[in-house]
């Protein structure tokens, strides 16, 4: 088993490694992988980026927007949350149960006195000392003709305030689509119940957490162990996938499936409901002011953004020069 840490923070890089990873020419290679990113909010395969997300903190925030290739649901990262990943030759029996690579990290989690177990979804719950249990892993899985990938998240010491505003959406919006949604959870940091266990001294940091899960599942599994460190070709093939596939307007946004969006705007001191569908994740194709047919003059300018990418500098070209302010615009995210 090869063990990686990855060398970066930057979120559409790690995404664009696991993929590099498992598409590995050394079939019989298997990987644990670890990393952090900086604050980033990472969507499952088929999800649909409006319906997980309250866009304007993420812009106010600096958070990353990205979407992976497993499936699942939306998960947040930042650098106090660690990330996991066991990239493997295709194990059918595995794939059909992969709790099993989840369960090193339980039995770790309990050698810090730590009351933790596996859930319905394979995800990780923690009991804090209240007896309350609370979520701190979500796992997804991806698979190739050759190599399965079982990643998941670890809330470590997460802001879990960020957390919660990054994937709540705004009161005036209204979303529908067929895409998979996620499931919340009530969740809690690791760190928040170690500080109040005998361990606690032990694990200061999440550098130290890190190094020492990686040692325990390495033992757990009993395998020889070779650290590896990214070739500078391997690094500069990773950042051309991430830069020509991760960051891309096609993945981000264009796997997200048609949906219809309602959102509540004002213009020149009036409320009003627009009725917006979009296709290929955010291409308007149809936009009209919902149940009314008085104000034909907000109608005929709304349709001159039909065909145009749904984003701030799109509607600033129509809709500042008829007499939106950049206030009103913020209801439009």
């Amino acid at each position: 088993m090869k063990l990686l840490f990855s060398p970066s923070h930057y979120p559409f890089f790690n995404l664009a490694l696991e993929e590099y990873l498992s598409n590995c020419t050394e079939r019989e290679s298997e990987y644990l992988l670890f990393y952090r990113n900086e604050p980033s909010l990472v969507m499952g395969k088929n999800q649909n980026a409006w319906e997980e997300m309250n866009f304007n903190y993420l812009k106010s925030q600096d958070i990353f927007l990205s979407r992976r290739i497993s499936g699942g649901g939306t998960v947040y990262h930042d650098l106090n949350n660690l990330n996991f990943s066991f990239i493997k030759p295709l194990d059918t029996k595995m794939v059909a149960n992969y709790d099993s690579l989840l369960l090193p990290i339980v039995e770790f989690l309990k050698t810090l006195n730590l009351t933790a177990h596996i859930g319905e979804r394979s995800d990780i719950w923690l009991e804090n000392t209240q007896g309350e249990k609370r979520k701190i892993t979500g796992t997804a899985q991806y698979t190739n003709k050759h190599r399965f990938i079982t990643h998941g998240t670890l809330l470590f010491d997460t802001d879990l305030e960020k957390l919660q505003k990054a994937i709540t959406i705004p009161t005036n919006v209204e979303v529908s689509s067929k895409s998979l949604k996620s499931v919340r959870s009530k969740v809690i940091n690791i760190k928040e119940v170690l500080e109040q266990t005998s361990k606690s001294e032990t694990i200061l940091t999440i550098e130290h957490f890190e190094e020492k899960l990686a040692h325990f599942i390495l033992l757990y599994f009993n395998k020889p162990v070779h650290v590896h460190a990214l070739t500078k070709n391997e690094v500069n093939e990773i950042e051309k996938l991430a830069e020509e596939k991760y960051t891309s307007f096609e993945w981000v946004w264009g796997r997200s499936p048609a949906s219809e969006v309602i959102r509540k705007i004002t213009f020149k001191n009036q409320e009003y409901s627009i009725k917006i569908k979009l296709n290929r994740g955010a291409i308007i194709q149809e936009i009209g002011v919902e149940n009314t047919t008085e104000d034909n003059f907000l109608n005929d300018n709304l349709q001159k953004l039909v065909n145009q990418i749904y984003k701030k500098e799109e509607l600033e070209k129509i809709l500042l020069p008829i007499g939106f302010i950049e206030q009103d615009l913020e209801l439009w995210f």
